[in-house]
């Protein structure tokens, strides 16, 4: 896995996230470090996420989706827990090929 550019914050992202990628750099919360590799490969995989639907689509497609799962479960971490985005990211994370055998717009397979 390439290398990721880390950037140490006291304030994002909100409490109770390690991390966030945003577009393609990883703000980590300082209280927080250090990453295991396991949240660095989550946002790696979000990263390939991010530069498919050109920086500007995802973050788009990832607000609407929450507020409509936010509607639909009532409760903010199950509407995050749910967008397809982190359901790849989630369910793929531990393995360390993943990237190199991941197929494009693979995220759309985790729509539910």
């Amino acid at each position: 896995m390439k290398a990721m550019k880390v950037i140490v914050s006291d304030f994002l992202p909100f409490r109770g996230f390690a991390a966030i990628n945003l577009f393609g750099i990883v703000i980590a919360r300082k209280d927080r470090l250090p990453l295991s590799s396991r949240i660095l490969h989550h946002e790696a995989i979000h990263t390939h996420q991010i530069k498919e639907l050109f920086y500007i689509g995802f973050y788009g497609w990832y607000i609407v989706e929450w507020l409509f799962r936010l509607i639909y479960y009532r409760n903010s971490k199950e509407a995050y827990k749910n967008i397809c985005f982190e359901r790849e990211a989630f369910c793929n994370d531990v393995n360390p090929n993943y990237l190199k055998q991941r197929k494009r717009y693979a995220f759309l397979h985790y729509i539910k």
